[in-house]
């Protein structure tokens, strides 16, 4: 079945504007159970997520996904050349070909389904109000498909983050989902603007029951590929494993801190931009608990910041950047944390997305954990 056929699963009808509420949270059970039976067919759906910030600078972004399945094994990845998740009946893999990573776990079958479908196979769970608002056709690069387009409101979560009502179009004929729009809130403490995110999720092709490429639902990494215990998103630093560059920083005694007097101890940099932040809180944690194994560690700051204030509260020693030139040559563009082991050599390197599982693993290798 194509994504421009208009043949029927049930009868086509024209419901009226403003149908009853059991009838648009009907619909919606129609289309949660189409999902939950999907892997027990084929299917290929490729979709693209665009979110809006608005704001004083406007921003927009855009992803596009593929999502192929058949007989329970599924294949979801971001296109071109993205993050791949992939179940092959045995096995769930995850590829990021940015740091040309994976991970392998074994899986069960009877979960065996692409992450970016769970949205709708739950979609009739914690409605709190459901109403049908027209009929529309959608243009799909094969042609127009008329869809019943409801609107839902969910229970809240009790969370900061807040859903406005959601809008669905659903193909009449198939119970699939060809369109999503909502706006997603985060309340955030103190602050009085929270920022609000439009999300409209488009699939420009919907095929169920016809054959798909069976090589796609197969994973052999690539050359060499590192198997990790989780995926890490951002780019790879060249500098792991290698020789520290050289590099002078300034000690809060006016001394200067450099890589070769570093030599033989494990050392903790963590460069940021600001004297007191949260990174300063987890940093002190580790120094406090590390110290005694054999850790140094610094808080590395740009000239004429003020140390962070709160007298024995924090003990890590403070250190200076003169002119950027450690951060830039550890490959810091902003803030972010180095090791370096006792020989001498890079062990980690973070650029802001915090890893403390990975950092954790560096400083066990590292001895000191």
């Amino acid at each position: 079945m194509g994504g421009s056929s208009n043949s029927c699963a049930e009868p086509f009808f024209l419901a009226p504007i403003g149908a009853a509420q059991d009838d648009a949270l009907q619909l919606l059970r129609k289309v949660a159970a189409t999902y939950v039976e999907l892997p027990k067919t084929t299917y290929s759906f490729e979709q693209v997520e665009v979110r809006e910030f608005p704001g004083t600078l406007r921003t927009r972004t855009e992803q596009r996904q593929r999502i192929v399945g058949s007989g329970g094994k599924y294949r979801q990845e971001t296109l071109p050349n993205g993050v791949l998740y992939l179940f092959d009946g045995q096995y769930r893999w995850s590829y990021n070909p940015e740091r040309n990573e994976y991970t392998k776990t074994p899986a069960d079958a009877a979960a065996s389904r692409a992450p970016g479908l769970v949205t709708f196979q739950t979609a009739a769970y914690r409605v709190k109000a459901a109403r049908r608002l027209r009929q529309e056709s959608l243009e799909l690069p094969s042609g127009l498909v008329m869809c019943h387009v409801i609107e839902v409101e969910q229970l809240p979560n009790g969370g900061g983050v807040q859903y406005s009502p959601m809008t669905y179009w659903i193909d009449a004929g198939r119970n699939l989902v060809l369109k999503l729009q909502y706006t997603v809130t985060v309340n955030t403490p103190g602050r009085p603007s929270p920022p609000e995110t439009g999300v409209t999720l488009s699939f420009t092709k919907v095929s169920v029951g016809e054959a798909v490429d069976e090589s796609l639902l197969r994973f052999t990494p690539p050359a060499g590929a590192v198997q990790v215990a989780r995926l890490i998103f951002g780019p790879k630093s060249p500098l792991v494993g290698q020789e520290s560059p050289d590099f002078e920083l300034q000690g809060a005694d006016g001394k200067p801190i450099s890589s070769a007097s570093l030599r033989g101890r494990v050392a903790l940099l963590h460069f940021s931009r600001r004297s007191n932040d949260d990174s300063l809180v987890l940093l002190e944690m580790t120094y406090r608990s590390l110290k005694g194994k054999g850790l140094t560690a610094f808080y590395v700051l740009p000239p004429r910041s003020q140390p962070a204030t709160g007298g024995e509260a924090y003990t890590v020693p403070l250190a200076v950047d003169s002119d950027g030139s450690a951060a830039k040559s550890l490959g810091i563009p902003y803030t972010g944390t180095v090791l370096i082991d006792r020989l001498g050599k890079i062990a980690f390197v973070d650029t802001g997305s915090r890893n403390s599982l990975e950092l954790a693993r560096a400083l066990q290798t590292a001895g000191v954990w």
